[in-house]
């Protein structure tokens, strides 16, 4: 039996620790409910073109999944160091990230996490998604 997926608005919204101002983002996309969490999907517009992106959250872990331009599996787990590598069209890069923060409740995932790219640190991150049911009210 197939899972049916839901209609979603997604509002996500990142802050870097190298930058003032933070990173917009609203998109449309699909929520599958799973038995131990959800995958949540949509289309990022980028300046190198549209990244279709995926979080799957299973207990204790969030997997950020990007194709297209940019490709990455990464995994965020709350207190650990996680380690993957970060591709777009120009170069490859080893990325580790130590994630302080995993908050997931109803229509909504919050994480923070140091991020370092081939060993350089590159900043702390803390991003906020929330999500929509089309035609119902923000959880």
């Amino acid at each position: 039996m197939a899972i049916e997926p839901k209609r979603v608005r997604v509002s996500q919204t990142t802050k870097m620790s190298e930058l003032d101002t933070p990173i917009e983002l609203i998109a449309d996309g699909l929520y599958y409910e799973l038995k131990t969490g959800f995958i949540l999907t949509f289309d990022q517009e980028r300046e190198d073109g549209i990244v279709p992106t995926t979080l799957k959250y299973t207990t204790g872990r969030l997997a950020l999944i990007c194709k297209g331009p940019i490709e990455m599996n990464h995994s965020f787990i709350e207190g650990r160091l996680t380690q993957s590598v970060y591709k777009n069209p120009y170069m490859s890069m080893t990325m580790a990230t130590t994630t302080d923060r995993l908050e997931i409740s109803n229509g909504r995932c919050r994480f923070d996490y140091a991020l370092s790219m081939n060993d350089d640190v590159a900043g702390t991150y803390e991003v906020d998604v929330t999500w929509t049911f089309e035609g119902g009210d923000e959880t």
